[in-house]
């Protein structure tokens, strides 16, 4: 579904405005297992319930740490990408990035890009479907210090506190 997500939004874009597009593996959502039993399905629910949605891995499935670690090795990706942009003379400040994919697997993303603590994230809950989060590159006109940070609308909506991110400047400049 969200190949066919991304297309509809390329169709939007004149064609010329699009420089890429890859299908990203580690961006899917996280694998809940083999759901057979309902019994068994309603029980690990109210397990995860308790034991917290970022530990707990569900039988055959994964955990919200799996999907994590998933999104902070696209991280690296996406910083020797820009790397290869920037060597290739394109200006990363004119440019978008586009991310498609799951509301879970969406915000363990920022998670990783904002440094959110677990418990910050335990709070957090998915967007409606076709939610747009957008995070905004701000700088400083006295100190040209840059970051990152994620519109009030889409913190609110996520119910994210942690708005701002310093970290990954350089890798996006």
């Amino acid at each position: 579904r969200t190949k066919q997500t991304m297309e509809e939004i390329k169709a939007q874009l004149s064609e010329n405005s699009v420089l890429g597009t890859r299908s990203e593996p580690r961006l899917v959502e996280q694998q809940f297992g083999n759901f057979q039993n309902y019994e068994d399905v309603k029980n690990w629910r109210n397990e995860r319930i308790k034991f917290g949605r970022f530990f707990y891995r569900f039988p055959h499935g994964e955990a919200g740490m799996d999907v994590y670690n998933r999104v902070t090795s696209l991280a690296s990706t996406l910083f020797r990408d820009f790397e290869q942009m920037r060597q290739e003379g394109l200006s990363l400040a004119e440019n978008n990035v586009v991310i498609v994919t799951h509301g879970l697997t969406l915000r363990l993303f920022l998670m990783r890009w904002f440094h959110i603590e677990v418990e910050e994230f335990e709070k957090t809950h998915n967007p409606d479907n076709g939610f747009l989060a957008v995070m905004e590159r701000k700088i400083c006109p006295s100190t040209g210090n840059q970051w990152y940070e994620l519109t009030e609308e889409s913190a609110d909506h996520l119910q994210i506190t942690t708005r701002r991110a310093n970290s990954f400047l350089n890798y996006l400049t």
